[in-house]
């Protein structure tokens, strides 16, 4: 999702989860007999980054907000609470994805998040932490993970986010030094004294270690010079 951030898709459905649980245990709400016998909950959602991930967030907790690989994930703290709503419903909860705005009801949820949006509200995303960010000079892709093999690149930061104390992603444009074009747009980690040397929009050869499924900068070789008209993919 390129227009809106996958925290705040996620943090969209907690009180929607949250919302099932006072419909189904509030007993002196007129909806304690309707909900009467339910015991399955359907949310239909347009992010594919909450449906893809709501199963494995179960195993990422388990593992201290790691994948298989190692690799940390973001908004744990978001995760933790729409694990713990699932978890207080006392029935199961499936998430089904749809493209929006595609049928008249979901064009009319769009337009009633949208207007709530510009009214806002008390709720404070607390944990939320922009970090440092700048433009992509690829357009029109999201990053990705860095294929990491060892392998020396020249690389131009351009977000960098703190994971905890002892890590940060980053995220860079990949430079070619054979057509003098930034090539993809990816994405890795590295510890904070390495990230403290690299700078926004600033271009350098980089090492990365040798997990394509775990990537890292390990080692800061060289600053180069920024070429005047560089192209862009």
């Amino acid at each position: 999702m390129h227009c809106i951030s996958t925290r705040t898709v996620l943090a969209t459905e907690i009180p929607a989860v949250n919302l099932v649980t006072q419909r189904l245990w509030n007993t002196l709400s007129i909806y304690s007999v309707m909900w009467d016998g339910i015991t399955r909950v359907q949310v239909v959602t347009d992010s594919r980054y909450v449906k893809d991930h709501v199963f494995l967030a179960r195993e990422w907790k388990k593992n201290g907000w790691r994948n298989r690989h190692g690799e940390p994930r973001e908004n744990s703290d978001l995760w933790k609470q729409l694990l713990s709503a699932m978890a207080k419903t006392g029935i199961r909860v499936d998430f089904e994805w749809t493209p929006g705005k595609k049928t008249d009801i979901l064009r009319k949820v769009d337009k009633a998040a949208k207007a709530a949006a510009k009214r806002g509200g008390v709720d404070i995303d607390r944990g939320f932490k922009h970090g440092n960010i700048s433009r992509s000079m690829v357009k029109g892709t999201t990053a990705t993970r860095f294929p990491a093999q060892g392998q020396l690149v020249v690389v131009r930061p351009y977000r960098k986010n703190a994971m905890g104390k002892d890590e940060d992603k980053i995220r860079f444009d990949v430079f070619s030094e054979e057509t003098q074009r930034y090539t993809e747009s990816c994405y890795a980690f590295a510890t904070p004294a390495v990230t403290a040397d690299l700078h926004r929009q600033h271009l350098y050869r980089v090492r990365f270690n040798g997990n394509p499924q775990y990537p890292q900068i390990v080692e800061l070789i060289e600053e180069l010079p920024m070429l005047v008209g560089q192209l862009v993919r």
